[in-house]
Parts: C-alpha cells; sequence; structure tokens
C-alpha cells in the first residue's frame, strides 16, 4: 500500500526528472587542470587576494556593467583564487582584507 502511494501522481515523475536533470547537469560541472590542482592557492597568495579585493571588486563591478552594453573588459578577474587550499587560504584572505581595517588603539577614550 505504502509504496503505491509513493508512486501514484505526478509528484513522483516530476521529482524523479528533476533528479534526472541533476544528475545531467552535474557532468557540466568546471574542472580544474591538473596543473592547476597541482601547485593551489595558499596562505600567502591568500593575504594578497586580501589586499587586493577592493581593486578586483572594482572590476568585477565594471565588468558587469560593461556587459550589459555588450562589451567583455575585465572578465577574467577574480575575487577569490580557485582551487585554493582552503582554511589556510581563506585565513590569509581574511588576514589581507583586515589591513584595511585599521586599529582602535588611537582611539579617545571616554570619560577621560
Amino acid at each position: 500500500m505504502i509504496v503505491r502511494s509513493i508512486h501514484k501522481g505526478r509528484g513522483f515523475r516530476q521529482r524523479l526528472v528533476l533528479l534526472g536533470l541533476l544528475v545531467l547537469l552535474s557532468g557540466c560541472a568546471h574542472h580544474y587542470a591538473p596543473e592547476a590542482l597541482a601547485d593551489p592557492y595558499g596562505f600567502f597568495s591568500g593575504i594578497w587576494h586580501g589586499i587586493a579585493l577592493p581593486y578586483s571588486l572594482s572590476c568585477n563591478i565594471v565588468s558587469w556593467f560593461v556587459s550589459i552594453f555588450g562589451f567583455h573588459f575585465l572578465s577574467d578577474i577574480q575575487i577569490i583564487g580557485r582551487p585554493n587550499t582552503g582554511l589556510f587560504y581563506y585565513l590569509g584572505f581574511f588576514l589581507g582584507i583586515s589591513l584595511y581595517g585599521g586599529s582602535a588603539a588611537g582611539a579617545p577614550q571616554r570619560g577621560t
């Protein structure tokens, strides 16, 4: 009885078709070249990419804006380097971004 109620109706067929489409589309996923996997971005590259974040972000915004008009300008600039080493890359990226934050040591004290 339970098996028949699951297979009844269009809901099951729609889910099956959706699952099939997802499996087919997963074959189109981006794969990295073996050369890129042999030397992924690491900690120090993450620091550099964090420092360059404002510039790469502005390039991405300009690239998006001019692509509306059909021009492809600066489209190969990425914000995050891929493939990367994961945690250490993102730690370096965070440290690179934090260089723009400054410090609160020079802030005036309240009540003095």
